[in-house]
């Protein structure tokens, strides 16, 4: 038999501009200098804050586990939406260009092109007043990876289902949420997830592999079943951890957790089956604590 191992690399919710957004150090923004009493075009070097720095250091060691994981094997990218902050909450907001914004995305997917053995890139819309609307940040960027990557497939889509060699992945940014109790967390996913599960049966059609979604900025797995008679279907289901730390409107729409966490996630494929994953996850006290 065969054998063919896929490695389905997944991150998202990266927030460019956001003052805890993921900002690769080796940035390159177009600026405007003096030079003997005349204006010039330069580039500059936007300055990480204390918390990007660990952000990257994070992400600098996720992407070099992925790495170690694949081995050599094939890479495929599941880049999950919201590259950039956009400008509608002002709260956080760290850079407010949209076109620094964008540029800032960019180097920010750089370093996941630049892995041995990528062979596709699949992007998924955001949230438009994240995205500049319409997903203008992730289509804009789209044309520039493609040109600059051209052995490597670049696409996007708000919704997908991609078929790796008989292994399919529902793929789209926003889903529900995980729930705000500890004893309900992921119940509402589950539910999501079967009755998304149970459509594609009752239609006759197969049950995805995974189902990924990504926006609630907490990862959550989940494992639904549906079974009839001596029949089982299972749908293993994820949603996909950010790469921003939190803000002051997130911490209110949230009600102020007391931990986050961010991170990527890697799926390993052994012929067009799910064999495994790997979260790659980093948890925060956001409590900060201090002896009276």
């Amino acid at each position: 038999m065969l054998f063919k191992r896929v490695i389905i690399a997944v991150r998202g919710d990266t927030q460019a501009g956001h003052s805890g957004g993921l900002l690769n150090p080796e940035t390159l923004l177009p600026d405007t200098e003096i030079i003997d009493g005349l204006v010039a075009p330069t580039l500059r070097s936007p300055e990480l804050r204390p918390i990007q720095k660990t952000l990257w250091k994070w992400h600098t060691e996720d992407l070099e586990s992925i790495k170690n994981l694949a081995n050599g094997d094939p890479i495929v990218w599941v880049e999950m939406g919201d590259l950039t902050q956009g400008n509608r909450f002002l709260d956080d907001l760290g850079i407010t260009a949209m076109s620094d914004q964008w540029h800032i995305s960019r180097f920010n997917c750089l370093p996941l092109l630049e892995l041995p053995n990528v062979k596709a890139f699949y992007i998924v819309r955001g949230t438009g007043v994240h995205v500049w609307g319409e997903g203008s940040t992730e289509t804009a960027l789209v044309t520039q990876l493609r040109a600059e990557y051209p052995e490597i497939k670049v696409a996007i889509t708000s919704h997908w289902l991609l078929d790796m060699d008989g292994f399919t992945l529902d793929v789209a940014h926003h889903g529900p949420g995980a729930g705000i109790r500890n004893w309900t967390r992921g119940n509402v996913f589950d539910l999501y997830a079967k009755s998304m599960m149970m459509d594609d049966i009752d239609l006759g059609l197969a049950v995805p592999g995974v189902l990924l979604r990504a926006h609630k900025h907490e990862f959550i797995y989940r494992r639904p079943i549906h079974q009839v008679r001596g029949k089982v279907w299972e749908m293993p289901a994820f949603i996909t951890p950010p790469y921003c730390f939190i803000g002051e409107h997130a911490v209110q729409v949230c009600q102020s957790p007391s931990f986050m966490g961010v991170g990527m996630l890697a799926l390993e494929v052994f012929n067009g089956k799910l064999h495994d994953f790997h979260p790659f996850t980093h948890f925060v006290d956001l409590r900060a604590r201090e002896v009276v």
